[in-house]
């Protein structure tokens, strides 16, 4: 290190860019002077044989990789910064691996499903249309690679340093990365931008943790599909969710606790689009309150108590979506 500044002579390995050579020793327990004086860190982060790899200091550490995340590092660089980004999972967080394009990419396809089977009452016969569920989870998984494919290409282009593992505050100025093999690694930075993004909410349902309850992550990945389903949640991803099985034939009972579905949107587009689920035959209720969930009396299946206007409800299914929103993920 010179003047704090890095010489930039490491090399690129899968981890990120190793300074070459340059490691630092743990002191004792009273630690060192002054966390941001070069490479100093506090005595309690001890790591394996009591050393840290430490890499280029940079002028911002952004840990998540989401569209709030690589977009911010796109614009530190814009605006003359050494930037690194850290990301434990897959580039583009959830919009793109877990949220928006996956069930955008499947809605299409139950759509034109849907369109399909009215095609009679306007002269076009698709005898036998079926849908492969593992052709649309192979097509879904394309779509997702490809666009993933262009974030790497964009922090390529914006030379941006991309860590693979899970990054730690130590302190205002490091940032320890730690992945699944291989050495920590101790980033030094001016500026600590945290972008982690959300994660499934799920509340405290006595049985949300019986085989066959899923979060919005676990439906995403299924390769087939429930004959038929219980939505607890009558938001956005519920909505989805309801409106993807209803287009592909399989009944949807939606449990939602307020007094309408998607209550955060237009009341006009609520009642729209509960009409045309309805018209699907998707089973809605309100002002409903989850009781537990439970096996089915044949064991075959899941039941779902609630309580809707006073009156006590049990409803059973194959599988069912625990939609209650999501909340911020710390790690």
């Amino acid at each position: 290190m010179q003047g704090g500044k890095s010489r930039g002579n490491g090399r690129v390995s899968g981890r990120g860019i190793y300074g070459r050579g340059r490691t630092a020793v743990m002191p004792d327990k009273r630690g060192y002077h002054d966390p941001c004086e070069g490479i100093a860190v506090n005595a309690e982060h001890k790591w394996k044989r009591g050393k840290v790899y430490m890499a280029d200091k940079f002028d911002l550490v952004v840990i998540g990789a989401g569209p709030g995340g690589y977009e911010a590092a796109i614009e530190g660089v814009q605006k003359g910064m050494k930037v690194a980004l850290v990301e434990n999972r897959e580039l583009g967080g959830t919009c793109l691996n877990r949220g928006c394009i996956p069930t955008k990419t499947i809605i299409h396809t139950a759509e034109l499903y849907h369109e399909l089977q009215s095609g009679p009452s306007i002269g076009l016969r698709a005898d036998q249309a079926a849908v492969d569920m593992a052709m649309v989870q192979q097509r879904k998984q394309e779509v997702i690679n490809q666009l993933r494919a262009g974030i790497a290409a964009l922090m390529k282009t914006n030379k941006i340093a991309v860590y693979s593992g899970t990054g730690t505050i130590v302190d205002r100025c490091h940032v320890s990365v730690r992945s699944e093999s291989g050495e920590p690694v101790l980033l030094e930075t001016d500026h600590i931008l945290i972008a982690t993004g959300s994660v499934p909410a799920c509340p405290p349902i006595p049985g949300a943790d019986l085989p066959g309850v899923v979060t919005s992550d676990g439906l995403l990945d299924k390769q087939d599909m429930f004959g038929h389903l219980i939505i607890i949640g009558g938001g956005v991803i519920g909505m989805e969710f309801a409106s993807i099985y209803s287009s592909l034939g399989h009944p949807v009972t939606v449990i939602e606790a307020l007094d309408r579905i998607l209550p955060g949107m237009d009341k006009e587009i609520a009642q729209n689009l509960k009409m045309i689920l309805k018209k699907r035959g998707t089973d809605i209720h309100t002002g409903a309150r989850v009781e537990e969930i439970l096996r089915a009396g044949d064991g075959r299946g899941l039941a779902c108590r609630f309580v809707e206007k006073d009156k006590a409800w049990e409803v059973t299914a194959d599988g069912i979506l625990i939609a209650t929103g999501r909340r911020a993920y710390t790690g």
